[in-house]
This record gives structure tokens, sequence and C-alpha cells, in this order.
């Protein structure tokens, strides 16, 4: 399912009614009209948003074993003491375990390979990122926020829970295939007050029996488990 980011259907006559068993700060003052409609997504100007802070993130997509070698330059590129500036990158990886013998399955092998396939972060402002890939990889280009038309770009406020999540309890990271912006329609926009993910925005959803916290991720739908039990407060649009 796609959906333009900037032209979101008007439906103010769906009423949106806040979660159940979600603690939203304030909630007994919120009054019907600040809970009803789906609020149009702002135009967001090109001269805002993190991708001019240093401490920033943006991330590519590679195939599987072309990840696999791009982390092993960047960790010889960044042990080398004559480079510099160095390139932080994150690419999550876990064990997985497969048969030797898959036929007959005997014999157990254990791999470690990325969580997220061929997902690649790298911290920077955008431009320099783009720079250091036209010098060492001309052929890999950084991914395009679908809404806002240029290169993603995610506070490192975001970054450092996800990637923590990321490496301790990856299961709780879902990547959806649906717009963010469709899961706007009879939910409300809540921002996480307290735990590892504060200031996090987006909506609880009910996904596999379980109440979870999807928000926008550098153009992606990305749904968390386990933040339901935190507080909330509406976000105003």
């Amino acid at each position: 399912m796609t959906q333009d980011c900037l032209n979101s259907p008007s439906t103010a006559d769906v009423s949106k009614r806040l979660p159940k068993g979600i603690h939203v700060i304030g909630a007994e003052k919120l009054s019907a009209s600040k809970v009803e409609g789906i609020p149009q997504r702002e135009r967001i100007s090109k001269k805002t948003g993190p991708s001019k802070q240093p401490t920033s993130w943006s991330y590519l997509f590679l195939q599987h074993m072309a990840a696999r070698t791009f982390q092993k330059w960047l960790e010889d590129y960044n042990a080398d003491k004559e480079k510099s500036p160095k390139q932080p990158f994150f690419i999550h990886q876990t064990y997985r375990y497969t048969y030797r013998d898959k036929e007959n399955q005997h014999g157990v092998k254990k791999t470690l390979e990325p969580s997220v396939s061929g997902l690649v972060f790298l911290q920077g402002t955008v431009k320099d990122i783009q720079k250091f890939l036209a010098v060492y990889f001309p052929q890999y280009h950084l991914v395009k926020d679908r809404c806002q038309k240029r290169p993603a770009s995610i506070q490192d406020t975001i970054m450092q829970p996800f990637m923590n999540v990321m490496k301790t309890h990856p299961e709780q990271v879902t990547f959806l295939r649906d717009a963010f912006e469709t899961f706007a329609k009879d939910h409300v926009k809540l921002r996480v007050l307290t735990g590892p993910f504060k200031d996090y925005e987006g909506y609880i959803i009910r996904i596999d029996r379980d109440r979870q916290l999807v928000f926008d991720f550098g153009g992606y739908a990305v749904a968390i488990r386990g933040v339901h039990k935190e507080d909330f407060e509406v976000v105003e649009e």
C-alpha cells in the first residue's frame, strides 16, 4: 500500500480515540476537537531537519555480501591512522544457525550476519557522507526519504536507542511495508515521555496481538515492541 506523504486525504469526520491501556499524560483534559480528524503532515522545508548535523545518520541498502565487504572495508579504513576523519557506521549483526547438511539436517553451522540484510548506517552530515561515498564508493547512494524527496537523515537522539535495542533485542524491531502515514487513520499521534525511547513520536498500533509504537524512521515505518507501558502525551499538529 502506498500513499502520497504530503497529500493525505481529508477525513476530519473520522473520530480518533486514544488507545486503551496507554497512559497519556493530561488525557482527561483533552477535548474531542483535539483528537478528531487526521492531521495533514506539514511540508518540511529543505532547510530544516538533521541533515546538516554532524551527529545525524543516513543509510544505504546493499546486497548481503556487499554489506559484509563494505563493513570490513570501513573497519580497515577507520583503523588506518593516516585516514582522517574517521567514518562512524552501524551494521547490526546477529548469529544465525543453519544445518551444514540441509538435506539430512545434520551439523549446525553458526554464522554472523547482518540482522537487517544490507542496511548500513553512516554518521555525519548528508553532504559529508555523500562526499565520502563519491570518493570511495561512487556506485553507492544514500536512500532518499520518500516524503522529503532527499536523502534520509535521522537524529542521533533517535538513532542511539534504535542501535541499543538492535544490539540487545533485535526481535523487538520490525520494518513495515506500509508507509508511515497510513497508520494515522483512526489513531492519535503520541510522544513517548519516559524510558529509552523518550521523545519518539508515532502511533500505538496492535500488531501480532501486541501494542507497538509505529514511528517514522528515515522514511520507513518501523514498529517497536515493549513501549506501551511508558507515559505518553498527545502530539498537537
